[in-house]
């Protein structure tokens, strides 16, 4: 043996091998999801794989190791990297398991409603229930391209289909017999489904879901028709006749409670665009009320139009539409749209949460910018029924401040 044999061990570079080994499986694995694209109160993300906590704040990146909380009077927006939108409720816990757009297998995403609840507009990823679970404490939501709400309240799983289609499966609950599909057929779908398994159909959203709810009176159906009386276990739960929101209340208290608790928007706006502009946002703090209806040119399918009231408040620190309002009288009686938003400076991307003709459920769009600084407010909406889409009204405004 070579007596001259010296071993020499660099424990600078084992010690950084070892780190390296210790944090690429995290980065490894810990692809980022999304981004929070709003965040208000309370809202914190947990590493499940090292229980380390963080902030979330606007623009924040989730990850698919993370359980995002909200807290009491808390709400978080989600976008997501295939485009969903996840809107979170307060008291909400959100585990992100795994989200990940494939190429052949058109990704994959499976998240755990662990408490609260969310509500969300799909992404790119749809279409095969393998490809997206949501689990919760009663089974698991697939989806066909889809809008909708849940939310685990005392003991049970309220579901509201808004677009397209979910499908539940409870093989593991006790009252289960198969997978419920909601939505089939149509839009607007309700139900209930209890810690067993037992599922009920119901006609209406479900007083314990915040949201489109509040704006529906609770005389549009008396509490025994609510629900149609029925308990399955296993079913289609298409949608029948669809009572009739009746509005109560003065003009600012029914804008209000139909705004809170609704998506801001539909997308996300991450440049600022236009420089001037852009700079007066960024300098602007504080809330805003724009409720001057300097100018409005307006018509309806069924004649003239009269009785017209719009306001909208924009809350600068924040960047959003906190809330508006649009209302105005036809033949066929009034029409009725609340909608909020993030502020930009292109324009504004603001979403219609709900709109009314008369008795009659109402769709459409409405769009608005920034003009003489951030003085006012120029716009357009399109509205027309949705069970009688050749009733339309439209319009351009002018909106200032008082």
């Amino acid at each position: 043996m070579n007596s001259n044999f010296k071993l020499i061990v660099n424990f600078t570079s084992i010690s950084s091998a070892m780190a390296l080994a210790v944090v690429l499986p995290f980065f490894v694995h810990a692809e980022q999801a999304g981004k929070t694209i709003m965040s208000r109160g309370d809202v914190v993300a947990t590493d499940s794989s090292n229980a380390s906590q963080r902030d979330l704040k606007r623009r924040s990146p989730i990850y698919n190791v993370d359980v995002v909380n909200t807290g009491e009077s808390s709400q978080a927006q989600l976008r997501m990297q295939d485009g969903a939108l996840i809107a979170l409720k307060a008291q909400t816990q959100l585990k992100i398991e795994e989200y990940s757009l494939g190429s052949a297998e058109g990704g994959s995403v499976v998240m755990e409603l662990i408490s609260g609840g969310l509500r969300t507009i799909t992404g790119e990823i749809k279409g095969d229930k393998s490809n997206y679970k949501l689990k919760t404490p009663v089974g698991s939501i697939g989806i066909r391209g889809t809008h909708y709400e849940v939310e685990w309240k005392n003991n049970e799983l309220f579901l509201a289909v808004w677009d397209g289609t979910i499908e539940l499966d409870m093989s593991g609950a006790t009252g289960a017999e198969g997978p419920v599909l909601l939505g089939k057929g149509g839009d607007f779908s309700f139900a209930k489904v209890s810690e067993n398994g037992a599922v009920t159909s119901l006609l209406k959203p479900p007083s314990e879901l915040s949201s489109l709810s509040s704006s529906v009176s609770e005389s549009a159906q008396s509490s025994d028709s609510e629900e149609q009386g029925t308990t399955v276990a296993s079913a289609e739960l298409d949608p029948s006749e669809q009572p009739i929101p009746i509005l109560e209340g003065s003009f600012a208290q029914v804008a209000n409670d139909v705004s809170q608790n609704e998506f801001i928007n539909e997308q996300e706006l991450d440049s600022l665009g236009t420089a001037d502009i852009g700079e007066l946002i960024s300098e602007r703090t504080g809330s805003t009320d724009y409720t001057v209806l300097e100018s409005i040119d307006a018509s309806s399918s069924l004649g003239a139009v009269s009785s017209i009231n719009m306001q909208m408040t924009v809350d600068f620190d924040r960047g959003t539409v906190e809330q508006g309002a649009l209302s105005f009288q036809d033949s066929g009686g009034e029409w009725f749209a609340a909608f909020n938003g993030l502020i930009t400076t292109e324009g504004m991307d603001l979403g219609i949460n709900f709109a009314s003709h008369g008795n009659n459920l109402a769709h459409g769009t409405i769009q608005s910018r920034f003009i003489d600084g951030l003085e006012k407010l120029s716009g357009d909406f399109n509205l027309r029924e949705i069970d009688n889409p050749s009733v339309t009204a439209r319009g351009d405004f002018l909106l200032g401040q008082p």
